[in-house]
């Protein structure tokens, strides 16, 4: 085991290499017993290699950040985790590309963007489907003036209390939005999808588009179209919305892979 900061993450070129902190005494990561390192940790490791690079930009009013994440594998306790952050060409603002390593092996991936404008992120539908004819007694698709009937999940997403690990100076910032958007799709997991109450969630990738120094003064909520359960694996997909003018304020995509119980400890078991 090599706990420096393996050449293999670097490569060559201009960049970062930085350990990621797991402190299993943290209680935010670490609200109960875990037998890895969670993916919020690799998400906040990824954001603080940010906003030591660009804190300009990462603290800025009316700013914006675009994550793309990958989780490869498992991330297990002990062993030091490092990421490497090497900046790219983008025309808006800064950019960066990040690789996670444990143990000489991929365990994330990253793309970070900074600036920019926001992506269209309204809680209203795009692409209507339009209803089944045979539900509105019709017979010509041409005579459907309806939109299939549409289920919409939404829950308000909270602000951490002051000296907690994901708060900000009165903002909303983007960690702890990730976070909100990771519990939703946890809790849709059991709600719309009825896993099990100990089925296990694992983090397959993150697509994050969010603002930066959005006030918390402005009552945000995570909206999600319904979608139904379709195997072991699933994308769920937030618009983050204004809870009282509905304006869109961002998006994500969260992929998980669902296992129960058994097939976690039997999985784990193997590794």
């Amino acid at each position: 085991m090599n706990d420096g900061p393996p050449d293999v993450v670097g490569g060559k070129g201009p960049g970062v290499v930085v350990p990621v902190v797991v402190d299993e005494k943290d209680g935010c990561f670490f609200d109960h017993p875990l037998d890895h390192v969670p993916g919020m940790v690799l998400v906040a490791g990824a954001l603080d290699l940010i906003r030591d690079q660009a804190p300009e930009w990462i603290d800025a009013v009316d700013g914006r950040l675009r994550l793309s994440m990958t989780f490869d594998r498992m991330c297990e306790l002990g062993p030091p985790v490092w990421l490497r952050g090497e900046p790219v060409a983008a025309d808006d603002g800064p950019a960066w590309r990040l690789l996670g390593v444990q143990d000489g092996e991929t365990v994330c991936r990253a793309s970070v963007r900074l600036g920019g404008t926001a992506a269209a992120a309204s809680g209203a539908r795009e692409g209507v489907v339009p209803a089944d004819p045979a539900l509105v007694h019709r017979h010509r698709p041409e005579n459907v003036l309806l939109g299939g009937a549409v289920r919409v999940e939404r829950a308000a997403v909270l602000v951490p209390p002051p000296g907690h690990r994901l708060a900000g100076a009165g903002v909303h910032t983007p960690g702890a939005l990730i976070e909100s958007a990771r519990q939703m799709a946890t809790m849709l997991g059991h709600t719309a999808h009825e896993r099990e109450a100990d089925a296990q969630m694992l983090w397959l990738s993150l697509e994050a588009d969010v603002p930066i120094g959005l006030p918390v003064a402005v009552p945000l909520e995570l909206w999600w179209e319904f979608a139904p359960r379709r195997g072991a694996r699933a994308a769920y997909r937030f618009a983050v919305v204004d809870a009282e003018s509905g304006e869109g304020y961002g998006r994500f995509e969260i992929g998980v892979h669902t296992l129960s119980r058994a097939g976690y400890l039997k999985r784990r078991s193997a590794k």
